[in-house]
């Protein structure tokens, strides 16, 4: 392998992929990063066999060639250079980085070992546009659940019909989503893990105005955004019944603007920073919804301006949960809907919206 590449590029490459390579592996070699030289360009490539990320930049091949370099070392070494040309070498089982009169060369890992880096050939499972996905992925992965007793509640569920409809939830709060697709194959149910989903967003965001093609097969699901692949094995089991948990009816309904209530639920979740639960009361009367805190430190009470149809009525939450969905939201307007202090609350866009959140309270003895 003999090639020259720009250094930032390289460096933002494997900014890109090294996320997927393995801390403290098992098996050493999950810990490097694949480069592949061929054709003009240079493909970088990481795995821990649950994330697969890959990340192609340009480069000026002289020799093809394919080398496992030690992931970590590589990276910060590549991070630590000014934007100049690398020569890159390899030979045997040693790479060697040349940039003007400076030399740096490093141990390879034995590419036999390296497992294959997954790339489905099927057709896409279903398109959908990329702000639209980076938006459901924004929302779903702020109720997943880190409950390693729990697997399916550490993705987020996908039902793929003639809409996608995500669902998250760890057994406190949970979020729904719907978006439109184009193109679906089949109608069908995949988990796909948070973790997976957060690198995801992130080659999005290369992409925010286009759209992306999904597929899925043998257990794993792939996106390609310009120069950048991911895929991921999916988590398999069964999801929760998520329709059960939903409340039919309710007995209030109040309408609030999103910003000014976000803040005063913020403020009084201060107080409460240091408590293991966090507490916040709602108290939703006259026109108006009071949040209040109080614990030995302090008392916070605070009102908000609310448009309520139907019975008054009090209730408490894990202040990190309201907050965590309202950091979310982008519309103006927001619609608490209420059956009562021991009933789980919805939180719904005050007009059409195709995302909401439920949320469980807090009992007070």
């Amino acid at each position: 392998m003999k090639l020259t590449v720009d250094g930032l590029d390289l460096a933002e490459a494997i900014a890109t992929v090294a996320r997927a390579a393995s801390a403290k592996a098992i098996n050493p070699v999950l810990e490097g990063i694949k480069l592949v030289a061929e054709g003009g360009k240079l493909t970088l490539s990481a795995t821990d066999l649950e994330i697969f990320l890959q990340k192609t930049v340009r480069a000026d091949v002289k020799k093809d060639g394919t080398v496992i370099v030690p992931g970590k070392l590589f990276a910060e070494y590549v991070r630590k250079l000014d934007k100049v040309a690398l020569t890159i070498t390899a030979e045997g089982n040693t790479v060697v980085i040349t940039h003007g009169e400076n030399v740096c060369n490093f141990q390879t890992l034995n590419v036999e070992e390296y497992p294959s880096i997954i790339n489905l050939d099927a057709q896409p499972h279903f398109t959908i546009k990329s702000k639209a996905m980076a938006d459901l992925i924004t929302k779903t992965t702020t109720c997943v659940s880190t409950d390693d007793s729990r697997p399916v509640l550490k993705g987020v569920l996908f039902e793929i019909g003639k809409e996608l409809v995500a669902v998250a939830l760890d057994g406190f709060r949970m979020c729904r989503i719907e978006k439109k697709i184009t193109n679906h194959s089949e109608e069908t149910k995949n988990i796909v893990p948070a973790r997976s989903l957060d690198e995801m967003k992130k080659i999005l965001a290369d992409d925010s105005g286009g759209e992306v093609d999904v597929k899925i097969e043998n257990k794993f699901m792939q996106i390609n955004v310009g120069t950048s692949m991911i895929a991921t094995r999916l988590i398999d089991g069964e999801f929760i019944n998520y329709s059960q948990i939903m409340p039919k009816d309710f007995t209030s309904d109040a309408v609030v603007e999103k910003a000014e209530f976000e803040r005063t639920v913020e403020r009084a979740g201060l107080l409460m920073r240091s408590d293991r639960i966090n507490l916040v009361t709602l108290t939703v009367a006259d026109k108006q919804i009071l949040i209040n805190s109080n614990n030995e430190i302090g008392k916070i009470n605070e009102r908000v301006p609310a448009s309520l149809n139907g019975k008054d009525v009090t209730i408490s939450f894990n202040a990190k949960y309201l907050t965590d969905a309202l950091r979310t939201v982008n519309n103006d307007f927001i619609k608490l809907q209420l059956t009562g202090e021991h009933s789980p609350a919805i939180i719904a866009p005050a007009k059409d919206g195709d995302w909401l959140f439920l949320v469980l309270p807090v009992r007070m003895s």
